[in-house]
């Protein structure tokens, strides 16, 4: 569950105009990078055929798509680092997606605290 609320973190760190949170002033995919976060931490927690396939292939997904578009568009420029009040509405962001999150799994009869 950490690596889902890192995942959130990761991903919604792209989502501001001009200066980015970390780590997308850091990397240059942090999506991409949310994406295979999520995909570890589901494949770590299910190890039924379906989530393999499911999750392995966004998983390769999320990696050949980095390699390619580095491949595509060598150069690259960090954006400016954020500031206080974009870390606070993303660290607001993040815990309600979470919560979201949660509660549609727990709805759909997942619990994803179950152990």
């Amino acid at each position: 569950n950490l690596a889902m609320v890192l995942a959130l973190w990761v991903y919604g760190s792209s989502a501001a105009k001009g200066a980015k949170a970390w780590p997308a002033n850091r990397t240059r995919h942090p999506q991409l990078l949310a994406v295979k976060i999520w995909a570890a931490a589901h494949l770590l927690v299910n190890g039924d055929l379906a989530s393999i396939v499911l999750f392995g292939s966004l998983l390769a997904w999320a990696v050949v798509s980095v390699i390619l578009i580095n491949r595509t568009e060598p150069d690259w420029t960090p954006p400016p680092h954020a500031g206080r009040a974009t870390y606070i509405r993303l660290a607001v962001i993040t815990v309600v997606t979470f919560v979201i999150i949660t509660a549609i799994h727990i709805w759909l009869g997942v619990n994803p605290f179950a152990g």
